[in-house]
């Protein structure tokens, strides 16, 4: 049976395969020693030529001649080794009943092996044709969500810049309109950022990253949005600095998504609790809110492609929130019970500061 080995080998490996797995046979058979281990090297060498000659066709036929070419391989190996083998012993007659059943056996096992490696390889390319058609779909989701998120900004932007060329406009209201009109536009250039970095979060250009100055940050660009909706944030200093390696414009974004959201969760107010746990290698940020709260199965889904929570959300925030986490080499846990709150884990491994 071992010549099933080099069939298969040869025929999806191609002839450096199948001269390995040639070498490592007849080694093997050669070291066992017996009868016919001359006529089981030639048999094998000339199986392998043949297999040369014909893999290419094997692997663009039909169903049908891959029958057939494996009923053809396997008798030539018998061709190669029988008559040999046969010259070699006493009362050849006695051994041509356990031949003929050898050989069958050998073509049905030969005929199996072949077939199940086209399911295996079947299996494979359906796979990978769901895996893209999966992919097509959800780029298509994509661009359908992209484009409302950023036409609907654009547009109510253009509308207030049209009310400006008017010469009916107060000075209260020019500035208005102009604040709207660029609330417009860094709406819709925060919506083309979120998906430029779920397209692309490998890190780039890796920094070694204050993990306290990071945060500080980001709660400087939120502390507005927390104002205005009654949300109090409580964050303690830190007496002793801690490194993690990323990208700063990625980390702060994904610090903002976090943060947006669990304002965003408290529409009538509430606390905002930061934390910072470190231990030898690694460092946990704690993002806590006494918002709406969500179940379990809703947690589950979170950072899954256009999920949100929200009415009119994309999802995308959170799914660059997952993609810029991992690619940090990072690990986030979510808990969370409804009308309690949400509990956000960042985990990052430490750096020493260089």
């Amino acid at each position: 049976m071992r010549h099933i080995v080099l069939i298969v080998g040869t025929l999806t490996g191609g002839p450096i395969a199948g001269a390995s797995i040639l070498a490592v046979l007849n080694i093997y058979r050669f070291l066992l020693g017996g009868i016919g281990v001359f006529p089981s090297l030639i048999a094998s060498v000339l199986l392998f030529i043949v297999l040369l000659l014909t893999y290419k066709l094997f692997n663009r036929s039909s169903n049908r001649i891959k029958i057939a070419l494996a009923i053809f391989y396997s008798l030539i190996f018998g061709l190669g080794w029988i008559p040999s083998f046969l010259s070699e012993v006493t009362n050849s007659a006695d051994y041509i009943p356990h031949i003929i059943v050898y050989e069958i056996c050998t073509i049905i096992g030969t005929i199996l092996t072949l077939y199940l490696l086209h399911i295996l390889q079947m299996q494979v390319r359906l796979q990978n044709e769901l895996m893209n058609a999966e992919k097509f779909h959800l780029i298509g989701e994509m661009a359908a969500s992209i484009s409302h998120e950023i036409r609907n900004p654009l547009t109510s932007t253009k509308g207030f810049l049209q009310l400006l060329q008017s010469n009916t406009c107060t000075e209260q209201e020019r500035k208005l309109y102009i604040d709207i009109a660029i609330n417009g536009i860094e709406q819709a250039n925060h919506v083309l950022t979120d998906y430029l970095t779920f397209a692309k979060p490998s890190i780039e250009k890796e920094q070694q990253l204050q993990v306290e100055e990071e945060l500080l940050h980001a709660l400087s660009l939120i502390t507005p949005l927390a104002n205005l909706t009654n949300v109090r944030i409580h964050y303690i200093k830190q007496s002793t600095s801690f490194y993690i390696a990323g990208e700063k414009q990625k980390l702060n974004q994904c610090l903002l998504n976090i943060l947006k959201n669990c304002i965003e969760a408290m529409p009538t107010g509430g606390d905002l609790v930061l934390t910072l746990v470190p231990d030898h290698k690694h460092i946990q940020l704690y993002i806590k809110d006494t918002g709406v709260g969500m179940d379990q199965e809703q947690v589950k889904r979170l950072g899954s492609p256009f999920y949100s929570t929200k009415e009119k959300g994309t999802g995308l925030g959170m799914m660059v929130v997952f993609s810029v986490v991992q690619a940090m080499n990072g690990k986030i846990d979510i808990i969370s019970e409804k009308g309690t709150g949400t509990t956000f884990l960042l985990t990052f491994p430490l750096i020493q500061k260089t």
